[in-house]
Order: structure tokens, then sequence, then C-alpha cells
């Protein structure tokens, strides 16, 4: 009987320290990598939708997670004071870029587009810093 409840305290303390683990896979936006992945999936759901052949420019391009995922990046204690930061200021920049266009008189499609396209090319580049 006593060895058994070894086993079992035994595996659930393994199982408890594998769930602690943080996953470069993870889109738990208080970590550091989760921020980042979560950047990833809203900037390709961005190109997703501008690129669309429906897509006219009625709605506004970006969403909320974004502009939230990129704080929550930023201000993260392992991003502060790193050239990571600098990187996502520019996504910030950039995200302001899209709305502005998006919300001017003048807006076009081909313009949000290759707006998106550069913040796509951002996200790129900070791929191979992290």
């Amino acid at each position: 009987m006593s060895n058994g409840l070894r086993l079992t305290g035994f595996l659930c303390a393994i199982f408890l320290l594998v769930g602690c683990e943080d996953s470069r896979k993870s889109i738990d936006t208080r970590t550091y990598h989760g921020a980042f992945n979560m950047i990833i999936m809203e900037v390709e759901n961005l190109q997703q939708q501008v690129n669309a052949e429906t897509y006219t420019g009625q709605f506004s391009p970006i969403e909320d997670q974004l502009g939230s995922a990129i704080y929550a990046f930023m201000s993260n204690s392992d991003v502060k004071g790193t050239p990571l930061e600098t990187e996502a200021k520019k996504l910030a920049d950039q995200e302001a870029k899209i709305l502005e266009i998006w919300q001017s008189s003048d807006s076009s499609v081909e313009k949000i587009r290759a707006a998106a396209k550069e913040m796509l090319d951002q996200v790129e580049h900070m791929k191979t810093m992290i």
C-alpha cells in the first residue's frame, strides 16, 4: 500500500513539474513567448483578412488582441530595455499607421495591404532576434 502511495505521489509531482514549464508554443500573453506567439497569430490573421478578395476596407483590419499582445510583449520584464522593446514599439507604430490609413477619407485597400505587409516583415525580423 505505501509503495502505491509513493508511486502516486512521485507521478503527481512529475506531472506538476511538467505542467509548470514555460512552453515556446504557449499563447499566454503573461509570458514572453506567449505574447510573441499571440502577435504572430494576430498578424497572420490580419494578412488573411486584408488579402482576401472580399476585403473592402469597410471594417477595421486590426483586432483588439493585436494591440494587447504588443503591449504585453513590450511590458514583459525579459523584453524591457532590450532591442526587442524597440522592435515591438515599431509594431505598435505600424498598428497605429494601419488604423490611421483605415480611418482616413482617402483610404484604399492597397494602402492597408502594403502597411500590413510591412507589419508582417517586422514580425519576421523579430523572429530572427528571439
